[in-house]
């Protein structure tokens, strides 16, 4: 979603002005990326981009009630400016909804994931199509409800279309329920979301899936195991995507492998490893340079024959 500098000015003063009556907090910081990109066929690619990311958070309660909004807007280093999240939350501890521009829980979580370029034209299903940051023609409602300390209920909605080629006439596009189990050793959870909406041009898209994740600690390291599948109803094409990662200390390491069935033609399968390392700079504390690269490989791609990208980034964060 585009905006231009002059929306951001916008939002800015808006905050300004409220910041007497909300007195809300504020936070920014600033990523930068350099990339290398080579395929299979073609000369190296490169690239160069990042933004800042400036925050604005209040939060209000009344006893056990709350009353909470946020909002960030992304300043890239394209020319352009982006919202990214802008979300009013209310409810209590037993229970919340949110509205506006956000995401959900994440069903496949990456980890360290600073570059991952995968292999182009293989699909990776991470069940987030209803996840959130709705486009231009969609909004999004969410429930949250905590059963107990260890149980936690999550159902995503987006109304209207999450997509610029799809028919905003419809009231719910995709919903996504899900559910969170929360042990002494590890952290689990899964879901369901189912995404209908018809298209301008004519035609509809109908897609659903499922996805479980866990979550857990082996010595220092922090695990996530995952696995999603995802049918689509006019295709008949069926994904299914497993991560692997793991995060130690500022070391990271994972793997993604996805195999598509597709009703005609070749029947497509990727594996993906990236890795990460994050080190500080200049002894400043507020300031790091991250190390990252990917190297993704497919069988049977469109054009029938095997395919491989290999990526590599250096990323400088600063927090101010």
């Amino acid at each position: 979603m585009k905006k231009s500098i002059l929306h951001t000015a916008i939002i800015s003063s808006i905050l300004s002005v409220s910041a007497a009556h909300a007195a809300p907090s504020f936070d920014a910081n600033f990523e930068l990326n350099t990339d290398a990109i080579s395929k299979a066929e073609g000369d190296t690619t490169y690239d160069q981009n990042g933004r800042v990311e400036l925050n604005a958070y209040s939060k209000h309660t009344a006893g056990d009630n709350f009353f909470a909004g946020k909002g960030t807007v992304l300043l890239n280093t394209d020319g352009e400016a982006t919202v990214d999240d802008a979300f009013i939350q209310l409810g209590n501890n037993a229970w919340d909804v949110q509205l506006g521009r956000f995401e959900g829980v994440n069903l496949f979580p990456l980890g360290k994931d600073t570059m991952v370029e995968h292999v182009a034209n293989v699909d990776v299903y991470q069940a987030n199509k209803v996840r959130g940051r709705a486009g231009d023609d969609g909004g999004q409602i969410a429930f949250h409800f905590n059963a107990s300390e260890n149980v936690k209920f999550e159902i995503d909605t987006i109304f209207g279309d999450d997509d610029t080629a799809g028919d905003d006439t419809a009231a719910i596009s995709g919903v996504r329920p899900s559910v969170t189990f929360i042990t002494d050793t590890a952290t689990f959870t899964a879901g369901f979301e189912s995404v209908k909406y018809d298209l301008t041009a004519g035609g509809d898209v109908s897609q659903s899936g499922y996805a479980l994740t866990a979550n857990f600690d082996v010595a220092a390291a922090n695990v996530n195991l995952s696995a999603a599948f995802m049918d689509d109803d006019n295709t008949d094409q069926k994904v299914s995507s497993f991560a692997a990662n793991m995060t130690y200390g500022n070391f990271g390491l994972g793997v993604i492998g996805s195999n598509v069935d597709n009703k005609t033609g070749n029947d497509p399968s990727l594996l993906t490893t990236y890795v990460a390392y994050t080190m500080p700079v200049l002894d400043i504390e507020n300031a790091t340079v991250t190390l990252a690269g990917s190297y993704s490989t497919a069988d049977k791609v469109a054009t029938g024959a095997n395919d491989k990208t290999t990526a590599a980034r250096v990323r400088f964060n600063y927090s101010f």
